[in-house]
Protein backbone atom coordinates (compact mmCIF):
# COMPACT_ATOMS: atom_id res chain seq x y z
CA UNK A 1 0.00 0.00 0.00
CA UNK A 2 1.35 3.40 -0.98
CA UNK A 3 1.24 6.47 1.24
CA UNK A 4 -1.45 7.97 -0.97
CA UNK A 5 -3.51 4.78 -0.55
CA UNK A 6 -3.12 5.08 3.22
CA UNK A 7 -4.34 8.68 3.11
CA UNK A 8 -7.29 7.72 0.89
CA UNK A 9 -8.31 4.73 2.99
CA UNK A 10 -8.03 6.54 6.33
CA UNK A 11 -10.01 9.48 4.95
CA UNK A 12 -12.72 7.09 3.78
CA UNK A 13 -12.72 5.47 7.22
CA UNK A 14 -12.98 8.84 8.99
CA UNK A 15 -15.97 9.81 6.84
CA UNK A 16 -17.72 6.49 7.48
CA UNK A 17 -17.11 6.55 11.25
CA UNK A 18 -18.26 10.18 11.43
CA UNK A 19 -21.51 9.17 9.71
CA UNK A 20 -21.91 6.27 12.16
CA UNK A 21 -21.39 8.61 15.13
CA UNK A 22 -24.12 10.91 13.82
CA UNK A 23 -26.47 7.95 13.50
CA UNK A 24 -25.73 6.74 17.03
CA UNK A 25 -26.21 10.27 18.39
CA UNK A 26 -29.63 10.38 16.74
CA UNK A 27 -30.56 7.05 18.33
CA UNK A 28 -29.53 8.28 21.77
CA UNK A 29 -31.35 11.60 21.33
CA UNK A 30 -34.55 9.72 20.44
CA UNK A 31 -34.34 7.06 23.13
CA UNK A 32 -37.40 8.60 24.79
CA UNK A 33 -39.35 9.35 21.58
CA UNK A 34 -42.53 7.31 21.24
CA UNK A 35 -42.40 4.73 18.45
CA UNK A 36 -38.83 5.62 17.42
CA UNK A 37 -36.93 2.91 15.54
CA UNK A 38 -33.14 2.97 15.88
CA UNK A 39 -30.88 2.97 12.82
CA UNK A 40 -27.76 0.84 12.43
CA UNK A 41 -24.79 1.58 10.17
CA UNK A 42 -23.27 -1.29 8.21
CA UNK A 43 -19.76 -1.21 6.72
CA UNK A 44 -18.36 -3.10 3.74
CA UNK A 45 -14.82 -3.21 2.34
CA UNK A 46 -14.40 -1.85 -1.18
CA UNK A 47 -12.86 -4.49 -3.45
CA UNK A 48 -10.92 -3.92 -6.63
CA UNK A 49 -12.96 -3.72 -9.82
CA UNK A 50 -11.94 -3.76 -13.48
CA UNK A 51 -13.75 -2.48 -16.52
CA UNK A 52 -14.57 0.95 -17.97
CA UNK A 53 -14.47 2.50 -14.48
CA UNK A 54 -11.82 0.54 -12.56
CA UNK A 55 -11.72 0.82 -8.78
CA UNK A 56 -8.75 0.05 -6.59
CA UNK A 57 -9.16 -2.02 -3.45
CA UNK A 58 -9.34 -0.19 -0.15
CA UNK A 59 -11.67 2.14 1.66
CA UNK A 60 -15.14 1.41 2.96
CA UNK A 61 -18.72 1.83 1.86
CA UNK A 62 -21.62 2.18 4.27
CA UNK A 63 -25.34 1.66 4.38
CA UNK A 64 -28.01 2.17 7.02
CA UNK A 65 -31.01 0.16 8.03
CA UNK A 66 -33.75 0.98 10.52
CA UNK A 67 -34.73 -1.70 13.03
CA UNK A 68 -38.39 -1.49 11.98
CA UNK A 69 -39.07 -5.12 12.86
CA UNK A 70 -37.94 -4.73 16.47
CA UNK A 71 -40.85 -3.66 18.66
CA UNK A 72 -40.34 -1.33 21.59
CA UNK A 73 -41.87 -1.84 25.02
CA UNK A 74 -45.53 -0.86 25.35
CA UNK A 75 -46.00 1.45 28.31
CA UNK A 76 -49.18 2.80 29.87
CA UNK A 77 -49.53 6.59 29.77
CA UNK A 78 -53.06 7.11 31.14
CA UNK A 79 -53.66 9.47 28.20
CA UNK A 80 -56.97 8.38 26.71
CA UNK A 81 -56.04 8.98 23.08
CA UNK A 82 -52.56 7.40 23.10
CA UNK A 83 -52.40 4.23 20.99
CA UNK A 84 -49.83 1.45 20.72
CA UNK A 85 -49.63 -1.40 18.21
CA UNK A 86 -48.83 -4.83 19.58
CA UNK A 87 -47.57 -6.89 16.66
CA UNK A 88 -47.01 -5.89 13.06
CA UNK A 89 -48.53 -2.93 11.26
CA UNK A 90 -48.47 0.84 11.02
CA UNK A 91 -50.87 3.69 11.70
CA UNK A 92 -51.95 5.52 8.55
CA UNK A 93 -51.11 9.21 8.87
CA UNK A 94 -50.94 12.42 6.86
CA UNK A 95 -49.57 15.92 7.57
CA UNK A 96 -51.75 19.02 7.72
CA UNK A 97 -50.80 20.93 4.58
CA UNK A 98 -53.20 23.75 5.40
CA UNK A 99 -53.50 25.81 8.58
CA UNK A 100 -54.90 25.21 12.05
CA UNK A 101 -58.08 27.09 11.16
CA UNK A 102 -58.40 25.57 7.69
CA UNK A 103 -56.74 22.14 7.82
CA UNK A 104 -56.02 20.27 4.59
CA UNK A 105 -54.78 16.73 4.26
CA UNK A 106 -53.76 16.34 0.65
CA UNK A 107 -50.13 15.43 1.39
CA UNK A 108 -48.40 12.07 1.07
CA UNK A 109 -49.72 9.15 3.07
CA UNK A 110 -47.26 8.08 5.72
CA UNK A 111 -47.00 5.10 8.04
CA UNK A 112 -45.86 5.24 11.64
CA UNK A 113 -45.69 3.39 14.95
CA UNK A 114 -45.64 6.67 16.86
CA UNK A 115 -48.94 6.66 18.71
CA UNK A 116 -48.73 9.60 21.12
CA UNK A 117 -51.95 10.96 19.63
CA UNK A 118 -53.88 13.83 21.20
CA UNK A 119 -56.79 15.93 19.90
CA UNK A 120 -55.93 19.24 18.26
CA UNK A 121 -58.15 22.34 18.40
CA UNK A 122 -60.57 20.65 15.96
CA UNK A 123 -60.63 17.36 17.86
CA UNK A 124 -58.53 15.56 15.22
CA UNK A 125 -55.99 13.07 16.52
CA UNK A 126 -52.42 14.21 15.83
CA UNK A 127 -49.19 12.70 17.17
CA UNK A 128 -46.17 14.47 18.61
CA UNK A 129 -44.52 14.70 15.18
CA UNK A 130 -47.52 16.54 13.71
CA UNK A 131 -49.02 13.66 11.71
CA UNK A 132 -52.76 13.06 11.77
CA UNK A 133 -54.33 9.63 12.27
CA UNK A 134 -56.56 8.30 9.48
CA UNK A 135 -58.88 5.35 10.05
CA UNK A 136 -58.16 3.86 6.64
CA UNK A 137 -56.74 4.54 3.17
CA UNK A 138 -60.03 5.89 1.82
CA UNK A 139 -60.76 8.24 4.76
CA UNK A 140 -60.89 11.91 3.68
CA UNK A 141 -60.44 13.40 7.15
CA UNK A 142 -58.52 12.33 10.28
CA UNK A 143 -60.09 10.53 13.20
CA UNK A 144 -62.03 13.17 15.17
CA UNK A 145 -62.65 12.30 18.81
CA UNK A 146 -64.30 15.54 19.93
CA UNK A 147 -65.72 18.83 18.82
CA UNK A 148 -65.40 22.14 20.65
CA UNK A 149 -63.58 22.12 23.99
CA UNK A 150 -64.75 18.70 25.15
CA UNK A 151 -62.07 16.08 25.72
CA UNK A 152 -62.68 12.33 25.66
CA UNK A 153 -62.23 10.42 28.89
CA UNK A 154 -61.42 7.17 27.12
CA UNK A 155 -60.94 5.70 23.67
CA UNK A 156 -61.35 2.03 22.92
CA UNK A 157 -60.38 0.02 19.85
CA UNK A 158 -61.97 -3.40 19.44
CA UNK A 159 -60.07 -6.39 17.99
CA UNK A 160 -61.77 -5.62 14.68
CA UNK A 161 -60.82 -1.93 14.79
CA UNK A 162 -64.11 -0.41 15.95
CA UNK A 163 -63.41 2.98 17.55
CA UNK A 164 -65.52 4.16 20.47
CA UNK A 165 -65.01 7.31 22.51
CA UNK A 166 -66.43 7.95 25.99
CA UNK A 167 -67.17 11.47 27.19
CA UNK A 168 -67.16 13.06 30.63
CA UNK A 169 -70.98 12.99 30.80
CA UNK A 170 -70.96 9.20 30.42
CA UNK A 171 -72.11 9.17 26.80
CA UNK A 172 -70.33 7.13 24.14
CA UNK A 173 -69.93 7.70 20.44
CA UNK A 174 -68.88 5.38 17.64
CA UNK A 175 -66.12 6.79 15.44
CA UNK A 176 -66.26 4.06 12.82
CA UNK A 177 -63.61 1.44 12.15
CA UNK A 178 -59.88 1.86 11.76
CA UNK A 179 -57.31 -0.44 10.20
CA UNK A 180 -53.54 -0.84 10.06
CA UNK A 181 -51.21 -0.87 7.07
CA UNK A 182 -49.17 -4.04 6.62
CA UNK A 183 -46.05 -4.46 4.44
CA UNK A 184 -44.33 -7.60 3.18
CA UNK A 185 -41.06 -5.67 2.91
CA UNK A 186 -41.44 -3.33 5.89
CA UNK A 187 -37.66 -3.14 6.34
CA UNK A 188 -37.51 -1.27 3.02
CA UNK A 189 -39.83 1.59 4.00
CA UNK A 190 -38.25 4.99 3.38
CA UNK A 191 -37.83 7.24 6.44
CA UNK A 192 -39.57 10.60 6.24
CA UNK A 193 -39.37 12.39 9.61
CA UNK A 194 -40.76 12.09 13.10
CA UNK A 195 -40.82 8.29 12.97
CA UNK A 196 -42.93 8.32 9.80
CA UNK A 197 -42.18 6.24 6.71
CA UNK A 198 -43.20 6.11 3.06
CA UNK A 199 -43.92 3.05 0.94
CA UNK A 200 -41.32 2.17 -1.71
CA UNK A 201 -41.12 -0.29 -4.58
CA UNK A 202 -39.00 -2.52 -2.35
CA UNK A 203 -41.47 -2.41 0.56
CA UNK A 204 -44.41 -3.11 -1.72
CA UNK A 205 -47.83 -1.51 -1.57
CA UNK A 206 -49.59 -1.80 1.79
CA UNK A 207 -52.32 -4.27 2.56
CA UNK A 208 -54.81 -3.41 5.28
CA UNK A 209 -55.94 -5.28 8.36
CA UNK A 210 -54.75 -6.33 11.78
CA UNK A 211 -53.21 -9.69 10.81
CA UNK A 212 -53.15 -10.83 14.41
CA UNK A 213 -52.01 -7.47 15.80
CA UNK A 214 -53.93 -5.46 18.37
CA UNK A 215 -54.07 -1.86 19.56
CA UNK A 216 -53.64 -0.89 23.20
CA UNK A 217 -55.30 2.36 24.23
CA UNK A 218 -53.91 4.71 26.86
CA UNK A 219 -50.46 3.41 25.95
CA UNK A 220 -47.54 4.11 23.63
CA UNK A 221 -44.82 2.00 22.11
CA UNK A 222 -41.53 3.25 23.48
CA UNK A 223 -38.35 3.74 21.46
CA UNK A 224 -36.47 0.53 20.70
CA UNK A 225 -33.12 2.32 21.02
CA UNK A 226 -31.31 0.73 23.97
CA UNK A 227 -29.15 3.37 25.69
CA UNK A 228 -26.49 0.96 26.96
CA UNK A 229 -26.13 -0.66 23.52
CA UNK A 230 -25.89 2.73 21.82
CA UNK A 231 -23.19 3.98 24.20
CA UNK A 232 -21.22 0.77 23.65
CA UNK A 233 -21.45 1.33 19.89
CA UNK A 234 -20.40 4.96 20.37
CA UNK A 235 -17.23 3.92 22.25
CA UNK A 236 -16.37 1.36 19.56
CA UNK A 237 -16.98 3.89 16.78
CA UNK A 238 -14.91 6.57 18.52
CA UNK A 239 -12.01 4.12 18.83
CA UNK A 240 -12.25 3.31 15.11
CA UNK A 241 -12.35 7.02 14.31
CA UNK A 242 -9.26 7.58 16.47
CA UNK A 243 -7.41 4.71 14.74
CA UNK A 244 -8.11 6.22 11.31
CA UNK A 245 -6.90 9.59 12.58
CA UNK A 246 -3.59 8.05 13.67
CA UNK A 247 -3.11 6.37 10.28
CA UNK A 248 -3.83 9.66 8.49
CA UNK A 249 -1.42 11.60 10.72
CA UNK A 250 1.32 8.98 10.27
CA UNK A 251 0.88 8.97 6.49
CA UNK A 252 0.93 12.76 6.43
CA UNK A 253 4.18 12.88 8.41
CA UNK A 254 5.78 10.34 6.09
CA UNK A 255 4.70 12.33 3.04
CA UNK A 256 6.17 15.50 4.55
CA UNK A 257 9.44 13.67 5.20
CA UNK A 258 9.49 12.38 1.62
CA UNK A 259 8.87 15.86 0.21
CA UNK A 260 11.63 17.29 2.43
CA UNK A 261 14.11 14.85 0.94
CA UNK A 262 13.58 16.36 -2.52
CA UNK A 263 13.61 20.04 -1.54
Amino acid sequence: MSLLDAVSNSTSGLSAQSFALNTISGNIANSSTAGFKSTDTHFADLLAETGPSPQQAGGVSLSTRSSLQLQGTIASTDVATNLAISGDGYFIVKPNTGSANAPSFGGETGYTRRGDFAPDANGYLVNGAGYYLFAGPSASTPVQVSTGSASPTSLTVSPTGALTVSNADGSTKSLGTMTLAQFDGAENLAPLDGGTYLATDASGAPSYGFSGSSIATGSIEQSNANISDQFAKMIETQQAYSANTKVLNAANEMLQDALTMYV
